[in-house]
């Protein structure tokens, strides 16, 4: 009999859990630009405007980001008043994180902005200036295990083991159930 009963609520649990459709919400709350050692070859001279703190500004690649690059791309959450790691540390090639990472979780949205929106077209991300107006970032595809609260993610771009620039942007995810 105790049996039967657990394997009812764990079914009622189970449905009950994925019936609701988990969306998150972000509020951006700084972006800052990490400066190369010793040149700065990708620079962001980037804002955060309005209510909604929409992205604006503009982006600058000397030199095409390529192969020759790595990306280093570190995330942290803030857990009891100190920033612990999150999941999403990876070091790799543009190409790959361009494709397995930015595309699909951190897609800049603007109907405004001359950013390549593809991973092929980011194959190498040609060098050029970039600008973005009300921009915003894809959660539509965000896993459930995303951590709620405040998080911060450092992207630098490494070439001859050097920083040669980045960028830092903190933001709150808010989870909206509908």
């Amino acid at each position: 009999m105790s049996l039967w009963w657990l394997n009812f609520f764990l079914i009622l649990w189970t449905v009950s859990v994925t019936s609701f459709r988990k969306l998150f919400d972000i509020r951006f709350e700084s972006l800052e630009t990490i400066a190369g050692d010793p040149e700065t070859l990708f620079t962001y001279k980037l804002r955060l405007l309005g209510r909604d703190r929409l992205i604006n500004g503009s982006i600058e690649f000397l030199v095409d980001l390529d192969d020759t690059f790595d990306v280093f791309f570190v995330s942290e959450t803030l857990k009891n008043g100190n920033w612990v790691p999150g999941y999403l540390n990876t070091f790799g090639k543009p190409c790959e994180f361009f494709s397995l990472y930015y595309a699909p979780y951190f897609q800049l949205l603007s109907n405004e902005s001359n950013i390549p929106t593809t991973a092929s077209e980011m194959c190498p991300f040609p060098k050029g200036e970039y600008f973005v107006k009300n921009g915003r970032i894809s959660t539509k595809d965000w896993p459930p295990i995303a951590f709620r609260g405040l998080n911060r993610y450092k992207t630098r771009y490494i070439k001859n083991n050097k920083s040669t620039g980045g960028l830092q942007f903190t933001f709150t995810i808010i989870e909206k159930i509908l």
